[in-house]
């Protein structure tokens, strides 16, 4: 990569990486005085997705090839769990009452455990095969997607109470926010997967700006669904929020 896209590259991934951390960070503290389950569950799917993601830098840009491995296998199983927990805390948050979304959840789980032991099979090939990839990015992807479309339908939703003047806004927004970071989580993968087709196993410059700018919006509307500006709605237990959207 050039240096321009260096610094995109950074600015992008490294806000929205950021961001996961500290907004994961702060749902597991919710979590441990609450005993919520789903913030528990966002709170480890954006947590162990930012810690995730910093080990796969570091294997593949940052240590020698020879050490690159141990990294890369940790990271990938951070993220592997952290797609699992998002896949928990939106039935949890969504669908708490019923019982198929079990069923997407387990088969989410069933391609990253394949991922996982693919990974470990080829635990000495940087960067990985294409089974791995796939696997992994795909299931991710869904994911993300399930969650983007949930939030999205809460969204509507709550739009339509609130013009009838029996909904929060601040609430409204948050749900809209999160939507939009998990869609841009969405563009991220799909912009791997261009650049996979395109490139094989570098990413073209278009691929990696385009993510980039996605992570900065990610992270942007990530930190306005869990830190609303003052003058909004105050955060409030995710069960109790999408209780008052149903």
């Amino acid at each position: 990569m050039n240096t321009r896209v260096s610094v995109l590259w950074v600015v992008g991934f490294g806000s929205f990486t950021l961001a996961s951390l500290v907004v994961g960070a702060r749902l597991l503290a919710l979590a441990a005085r609450t005993r919520a389950l789903a913030e528990a569950a966002f709170g480890a799917a954006l947590f162990l997705g930012g810690a995730g993601y910093l080990l796969l830098v570091l294997g593949f840009r940052v240590v020698a090839a020879e050490s690159a491995p141990l990294p890369l296998a940790v990271g990938n199983l951070l993220l592997h769990i952290g797609s699992m927990a998002l896949a928990v805390g939106t039935w949890r948050v969504f669908h708490p009452a019923e019982h198929w979304p079990g069923a997407v959840v387990a088969l989410i789980g069933a391609v990253l455990a394949t991922s996982f032991a693919l990974r470990l099979e080829y635990l000495r090939v940087v960067p990985p095969p294409a089974s791995v990839f796939w696997t992994s990015t795909l299931a991710g992807a869904a994911a993300y997607a399930w969650s983007a479309a949930e939030s999205l339908r809460y969204w509507k939703m709550m739009r339509r109470r609130e013009a009838l003047g029996l909904a929060d806004r601040g609430i409204t927004q948050r749900f809209g926010f999160w939507s939009l970071c998990t869609a841009c989580a969405v563009g991220m993968h799909a912009a791997s997967v261009a650049g996979r087709v395109l490139a094989g196993d570098a990413m073209p410059p278009a691929a990696v700006v385009a993510s980039s700018a996605l992570g900065l919006v990610a992270a942007v509307s990530l930190s306005l669904a869990f830190f609303p500006r003052r003058g909004r709605a105050r955060p409030e237990h995710l069960d109790a929020a999408s209780h008052r959207a149903r």
